[in-house]
């Protein structure tokens, strides 16, 4: 399967101010319980599996601090003999007047990717790019367009009758993973925006080593993937070995999920 991460950390803080809600039920058999959040006093709602013992019974609007978060492929209530997956949020849960709260025991640099959703990549929080695979690990083997479908599933077409290109598919392989021929989850694709791919493509060719900067996750959950991968730009293997560490990889995206704390 393309993309098939098994999870990704996610940074608690930067989705937002979390209030406690309230306590539900999901699972393909509603018996998981969650704790319902409301983010940043409105309206939005996360749900998190919080950590065992944790008190469902605590007072409405109790400010809470979620640590150690993860992302995971959980079941889908509906739709499950397609294969459908939905993107659910584990982690520890601590009142804010918790005199001992802890902090995530990754270093915060490490939340290097935003986690979004939707057409527009609403951001959601910071995540680990490095728990999905190794950036300076890929080795391109093949790009190909995807199209912009009409509401009839059709290819969408400009006023020149040509096919409009939502993005293109860069598709790698991870090299360290390339001799073993038993595992068939070591293909990354990743998306780009048609102009910047254009740029791109001139002088690549099969067997380039190269580094998204600007990473963003999305989650997918069908049966062809578990998740979409989207990246500002690709930068040359040798080329970033010249520059310092993704600073402004990590600024970039930053920004970007400062946007859900708003």
């Amino acid at each position: 399967m393309v993309n098939k991460f098994g999870s990704l950390s996610l940074q608690g803080k930067s989705i937002g101010k979390l209030t406690f809600a309230g306590r539900n039920l999901v699972g393909a058999n509603a018996d998981v319980a969650v704790a319902m959040l409301n983010v940043n006093n409105t309206l939005n709602t996360e749900n998190v599996t919080p950590q065992a013992g944790f008190d469902f019974g605590m007072a409405f609007g109790t400010p809470l601090k979620l640590i150690d978060a993860k992302i995971i492929a959980g079941t889908a209530r509906s739709n499950q003999r397609n294969g459908a997956r939905v993107a659910t949020k584990t982690g520890t849960l601590l009142p804010m007047s918790d005199a001992d709260a802890k902090t995530d025991t990754l270093p915060e640099e490490e939340y290097d990717a935003v986690f979004v959703s939707g057409k527009d990549k609403t951001p959601h929080g910071r995540v680990r790019s490095a728990d999905a695979f190794d950036s300076h690990d890929l080795v391109l083997f093949r790009v190909t367009p995807n199209y912009k479908t009409d509401n009839r599933g059709e290819v969408a077409r400009d006023d020149y009758d040509e096919p409009i290109i939502s993005n293109y598919q860069f598709n790698f392989i991870q090299q360290s993973k390339s001799g073993d021929v038993g595992n068939d989850d070591n293909i990354v694709r990743i998306l780009v925006d048609p102009a910047e791919s254009e740029r791109l493509q001139a002088g690549l060719k099969p067997g380039d080593k190269l580094v998204p900067q600007g990473l963003k996750f999305a989650f997918a959950g069908n049966d062809a993937t578990d998740w979409t991968v989207y990246a500002d730009t690709l930068v040359a293997l040798d080329e970033k070995a010249t520059e310092k560490p993704a600073q402004n990889q990590n600024k970039g995206t930053t920004n970007q999920a400062d946007k859900a704390k708003s």
